[in-house]
This record gives structure tokens, sequence and C-alpha cells, in this order.
């Protein structure tokens, strides 16, 4: 299969953060010796597309080099040595996430909740139950790759948690299904809790205690921006038969509309080229960039008008408006009502529901 054949089938496609991972992981290939030629044959993929990252990549891409490292390398955990050396932002728009969240559980609900973003065949749970609340992981690649993926995505849990929300004690425990590749002392040495090989499942097992504690943040409006967002993206990676040039488009626009940028020459200039260019590609594409972009002040709009706490006017500032009328004309012009109006729906539904 070639990249051709491989970019045309939509079940291989992934969110861009695993293409961040991909690169990151054949950058620590080609500094452990390994030639970027010997890396793109095990992957899969031309050099070039190692290098530039693209928007999506094959599922198992990152598998494949960490399992020709592995080959190389059998004595050592280079799943775990890998992931400690790549950069927390491969999550993308995912890494802001650990420094608004207020506690622990928030936190890894958002990652259950996002985890298409990360990979659309991962399956990421988080249990509350006997031995202990735990994250669980399990992805297809596994069983073919020897586990050495589920490897870097504990580890990359493990940086998240310790790292990220600055909780090194919340861990207890972390399991894994398959057999180590390498001497247990390594895998303690790195994770510094008790590792277990032949568990029942792959998990990062908590101290229910910790799950609640406060996290340093910076939460609010921003977080629920960041949550509108992120929502956008995880409907757009989910939609089936929508063409992939749209699909980039829209994710573009979301990525812009967490910066609170709404205008077309913003968008052209993420997308890497002229605003006529894009315009005769949203044209071909039967759409227009200015009903692209509304669709995602709309979309947005309605994630944030479901937060009661949020103020129509902290509301309007989010998605760029000057002043709350003009914001309230907009949301009419969307969806037929006013900003309260709609707000009042939601909350009457919700008591419907809950009754």
């Amino acid at each position: 299969m070639d990249d051709k054949d491989r970019a045309d089938d939509a079940n291989l496609h992934v969110p861009s953060m695993l293409a961040n991972l991909m690169t990151a992981a054949a950058a620590y290939a080609v500094q452990r010796g390994v030639s970027l030629e010997q890396i793109a044959e095990a992957a899969g993929l031309a050099p070039k597309t190692l290098i530039a990252a693209p928007e999506r990549v094959p599922e198992d891409a990152v598998s494949r080099i960490l399992n020709l490292l592995q080959q190389r390398f059998p004595d050592e955990a280079v799943a775990v040595e890998m992931a400690a050396a790549a950069p927390l932002h491969f999550l993308g728009p995912l890494a802001p996430l650990v420094r608004l969240a207020p506690n622990l559980r928030a936190g890894l609900e958002m990652f259950v909740h996002f985890r298409s973003l990360l990979s659309t065949r991962a399956v990421l749970e988080l249990v509350e139950a006997p031995p202990g609340p735990m994250l669980r992981l399990e992805h297809p690649n596994d069983l073919e790759f020897g586990g050495v993926s589920t490897e870097m995505g504990i580890a990359m849990g493990v940086r998240v948690v310790a790292e990220g929300f600055c909780l090194p004690n919340a861990l207890r425990e972390v399991w894994f299904e398959h057999l180590p590749t390498a001497p247990l002392g390594r895998y303690t040495e790195a994770f510094c809790v008790p590792v277990r090989f032949r568990a029942p499942c792959n998990a990062l097992l908590f101290h229910a205690e910790r799950l609640d504690d406060p996290v340093d943040t910076v939460a609010g409006a921003q977080l629920r921006v960041l949550r509108a967002h992120l929502e956008l993206v995880r409907q757009q990676l989910e939609q089936q038969g929508e063409p992939a040039e749209l699909r980039r488009i829209r994710d573009a626009a979301a990525q812009n509309a967490a910066r609170r940028e709404y205008g077309a020459a913003a968008l052209a200039r993420r997308l890497g080229m002229s605003l006529r260019t894009l315009q005769r590609r949203v044209d071909a594409l039967g759409t227009s960039v200015r009903s692209l972009i509304d669709e995602v002040r709309a979309a947005t709009a309605r994630q944030l008008i479901s937060d009661p706490d949020l103020t129509l006017l902290e509301v309007a500032d989010a998605l760029g408006y000057t002043t709350e009328s003009a914001f309230r004309r907009a949301f009419r012009r969307w969806t037929g009502h006013s900003p309260a109006h709609y707000r009042r729906s939601l909350a009457a539904r919700h008591e419907s529901s809950s009754g």
C-alpha cells in the first residue's frame, strides 16, 4: 500500500496529534542511529512524510517505528524512554487541559471524553471500582506489536499526571497485559511506582483520595472555551462521509476559534494558503468560507450558552464580539432564537429529563 492508498483509506486516518508523535518517534529513532530511510520503510511512509508531520497518518505508524526500535534494542524499554523524551505538546489542543482542569478527576474525565482526538481506535475509560480508580487503556495494535504502543501511551499518561497536573504522588501502580520487553527495574525506575505485567488490563491506578485534590489552575471561561473547541473537533473527527479537505478546513476553523480568531484571512493563514485559494477550494466543496466560519462560531456559541455559569457578555467576548448586542443579533440569525430563550429552553429540557 503506497502513501496515496493510505491517504484514501479513511479507516487509517487519525488526528494530527498522533502525526506529531510520529515525528517525535522518528526523531528519537534517528538519535538512536536508525536511518530515516529505515524508519520510513518500517512505518510504510515516504521519508518526507515523517518529517512534515501531515494532518493525518496511518494509525499504526508510531507502533511500527517503536517496534523497529524494540528489535534494534531488545533489552531496553524503548517506548518508555521515547515517551520520556517526547514533548508534552504532542497532545495538541488537549495539552491545555492539564493546566485548566480543576482537579485530577476532571482532567482524566476530559481526556476520556476527547479520546478520539488522540486515536479513533483506542479505548480509554476511567474506572472507579476495586481494586481502586484506574485509567484503562486498550488499542487494537497492542497484540500485533507486543505492547509497545501501550507502553508509550501509559508512559505519556504518567508524565501528564506528574508534570502536567503536578501530582506525582497520585499514581499508585502501573499495569500492563503483556510481558516486559526489558528488565523490570527499568520500568519501576521510569514510573517510580510498582509495575505489574500480565495484569488483567493496561491501566494507571490512582490513590482514590488524590483524584479530587485541587490543581493549580486558571480555569473558568478559558476552560469552557477550550472544551467547546475540543467538542467541535471531536464531532468533526467522528463525522462520516465528509471530504477530507472539508474536514481539514473545519478543523483549522475550530483551532482558530480556540484562539478567538474568526476571520477568513486568519483561516487561510492557518491552512498555509492565500485567501483566494481558500475561497476557490471551499467553493468547489459546495460551501463558502463565511458559512464554515459561521458554523464553527454558532456551534461554539451553543456549547458556551449551555453553561449557566457563563454570562452572555463572557460568551460574546469568547466569540470575538465587542458588544453583547452584536452577539445576540448573530445568535438569532444562527438559531432563530435569542441567547436567553435558547438558554431557558436548555434549562427546561434538562429539568424535564432530570425529573
